[in-house]
Formats: structure tokens, C-alpha cells, sequence
């Protein structure tokens, strides 16, 4: 940990964001947390404080709206909070047939996964090249091809593929670390794991738990890889499908996210 310096956190308040707070604190790195409002973010960070002997700041800020990433960035520069590692964690999602969403479900998947995602970066860049830092970009194991019935979050989340991978090499030579991080089946809520054990057999095998994802994801964010895809079967189904024809894993991916919805 270098003194002084915090991680920021965006969507700390459960999940994998949650187990990533919980281990950058245990590794004695100060933190800034953020979250929607409502979400007792506050406990979290008193908890983490007191137990890790760290500083923690939490900042309640809808990151959808207009102004919100600006407002994070500006409460840690208000604050004189320095940070030397960005962890663009938060996101949502909708899954089934484009025409059952609406368009403020539409929105807030682009304005969080995209849109807040973005401008953190563009804003906290510049301070970040002032020293030995990082920024992790949580994607999804499902950006490397199209699926059905996930048409808008995976589309995000490729977007998010391509942004890390640009910004690696842009920042190549600086005192930056570019990451991304690919999870696939986490077991985040009881609503969550209901559907991933209907979907098949592939996304039971792969379902890890967030605090052991962290772990993975902080510890290949800290040997500087690039891309870093957490779980043997994971990086075993991936290294298939770099074989397949992208026809046919669309296929199976089709039928399997429609029997999902018909169950």
C-alpha cells in the first residue's frame, strides 16, 4: 500500500464489489466506496475500518444520473482524497427479448456499464498517471460473443472488452496498469444462483463465490495482467471456444438463455 493513497470502489455495497472492498482492506489499502443511496453503505465502511484498521469513505451517488460520475470525482478531489486505483465495478443488467425492456432499463444499463464507467476513468486518469496505480474494469465472461436474451448487457460489456484493451496499449509506457477482469457465474443472491441452476449444467460448474473471485481479480490486477479470467473450468471453456465456430456457440447460448426464460 503507498500512504495516503485510497482504491475506489464503484457499486461496494454487495456482490463482487463487496468481496473486492473487503480484500483490497485486508490488504491494507484505504478505501473510497460507492454505492446507491439506501444501501448502508456507511456500515460497510465503518465495519472495514475498524476491522482492517484502514480509512474508509463511503459516497452515496447514483452514477446513472447525469452528473453523477463528476459528483464521485469531485467528492474525493473535495475531500483531498487521492487515489491510486480505480475499480470500475458497478453494473446492472436485463435479460429476455428486447422488446420486453423498457427504456429506462435500457438507459441505466448504458449509463452505469458504459456512460459512468467511462467518464470515472477519463476523469481520475490524470491523477492516476502521477503515480504507480491501476484500473481494474470488472466485463463479463459472456463479451466475447453475442447471446440472445442478453443482446444490451453483453453489449456493454464487450464495449467494456475493448475499452480496457485500447487503454492498455494507449497507456503502455506510463505508470498506469490497465485490467480487466472477466468473471462468468457468481454467487451473488438466491435469485441469482435460482437462475444459474436452471441454465445448464456449464453455469452450475463455473458458479464461484464472490469473496474467492476478489481474490483471483485482485491478485492478477497486482501482477499487471491485462486480461484476467478467474477459475480453471472458466479459462478451460474459453480456450474451447476459441475453436467453435461463433455460429454454433451462439446457438447453444440461444437455446439454453430460452429455456431459461420458459422455466
Amino acid at each position: 500500500m503507498t500512504d495516503g493513497f485510497y482504491t475506489l470502489i464503484t457499486g461496494a455495497s454487495k456482490g463482487i464489489g463487496k468481496a473486492l472492498a473487503t480484500e483490497m482492506a485486508s490488504r491494507g489499502h484505504n478505501l473510497i466506496l460507492s454505492s446507491l443511496p439506501g444501501e448502508r453503505l456507511d456500515y460497510l465502511c465503518a465495519s472495514l475500518a475498524d476491522k482492517y484498521n484502514i480509512k474508509a469513505r463511503c459516497f452515496e451517488i447514483d452514477l446513472t444520473s447525469s452528473d453523477g460520475p463528476l459528483n464521485l470525482f469531485m467528492a474525493a478531489e473535495n475531500n483531498g482524497l487521492m487515489v491510486n486505483i480505480l475499480i470500475n465495478n458497478a453494473g446492472t443488467g436485463i435479460e429476455g427479448p428486447l422488446e420486453s425492456y423498457t427504456q429506462k432499463g435500457i438507459d441505466s444499463i448504458i449509463f452505469l456499464n458504459i456512460r459512468a464507467l467511462t467518464l470515472l476513468t477519463y476523469f481520475f486518469a490524470p491523477e492516476l498517471k502521477k503515480t504507480s496505480s491501476y484500473i481494474l474494469n470488472i466485463s463479463s465472461f459472456g463479451c466475447y460473443v453475442p447471446a440472445a436474451y442478453k443482446s444490451v448487457y453483453l453489449a456493454t460489456k464487450t464495449y467494456i472488452y475493448y475499452f480496457t484493451r485500447a487503454l492498455a496499449s494507449e497507456f503502455r509506457g506510463s505508470s498506469v496498469k490497465i485490467c480487466m477482469f472477466i468473471p462468468s457465474a457468481v454467487r451473488t443472491n438466491e435469485k441469482v444462483i435460482t437462475r444459474i441452476e436452471k441454465t445448464g449444467w456449464a453455469a452450475k460448474a463455473s458458479l464461484m463465490e464472490p469473496e474467492e473471485i476478489a481474490s483471483l481479480g485482485i491478485k492478477g490486477m497486482f501482477k499487471g495482467r491485462t486480461a484476467i479470467i478467474p477459475g480453471r473450468l472458466n479459462k478451460f471453456i474459453f480456450s474451447i471456444g476459441l475453436f467453435l465456430p461463433e455460429g454454433i456457440i451462439m446457438a447453444v447460448l440461444r437455446n439454453m438463455f430460452r429455456r431459461e426464460k420458459a422455466l
